[in-house]
């Protein structure tokens, strides 16, 4: 799948899911895609650490980021959950994504900020168990499932799915086909 002059931004906070953004990172670039790590805070981090170590260096902050820049944004899970759920920053880009119809995808915890921000309201989504009850009462439809896709909405439920929760994704970010 070509992600060639595609920008994806992933969202990173204190905490976040490691290997859930290395693999997912990972993947992306290897299909081509720009891929930027979007730190939030007031200001500019150095680095970010994540909950088994690793340490990213933002590319942007999230004050310095806009839905129109990003072809598709990424929502890891992690500790950085609650921080990223209660960031007016974060969840404005999120809303602004969605109502330019772009992709919007979160894996384990990460849901969790797709439902603060109102986006899982109706929609099937998934997330690691431990969310379920936080993702229904934000009115979204639960279903254990490795990778869900409702509309521009796409979760995964562990890191496992990763690579089937790029799939999806990519599948909104490659060119449409015509047939002749």
């Amino acid at each position: 799948m070509d992600l060639r002059d595609r920008t994806i931004g992933i969202i990173a906070g204190q905490g976040f899911g490691d290997l859930q953004i290395v693999k997912a990172a990972q993947i992306l670039r290897q299909r081509g895609a720009r891929v930027i790590i979007v730190g939030i805070g007031e200001v500019e981090a150095v680095a970010i650490a994540g909950r088994q170590g690793s340490l990213l260096k933002p590319d942007v902050m999230i004050g310095n980021v806009t839905a129109a820049s990003l072809d598709a944004v990424f929502v890891p899970g992690g500790e950085a959950v609650a921080r990223l759920s209660s960031d007016e920053r974060v969840l404005t880009l999120l809303l602004e994504m969605n109502s330019m119809n772009k992709p919007i995808s979160a894996s384990c915890g990460g849901a969790a900020v797709l439902a603060a921000s109102g986006l899982t309201s109706g929609k099937r989504v998934t997330g690691t168990p431990g969310i379920k009850e936080t993702l229904e009462k934000a009115g979204a439809i639960y279903l254990s499932q490795g990778v869900v896709v409702d509309h521009n909405i796409v979760t995964a439920q562990s890191e496992d799915d990763i690579p089937h929760f790029i799939d999806a994704v990519s599948f909104f970010l490659e060119p449409a086909t015509t047939l002749s």
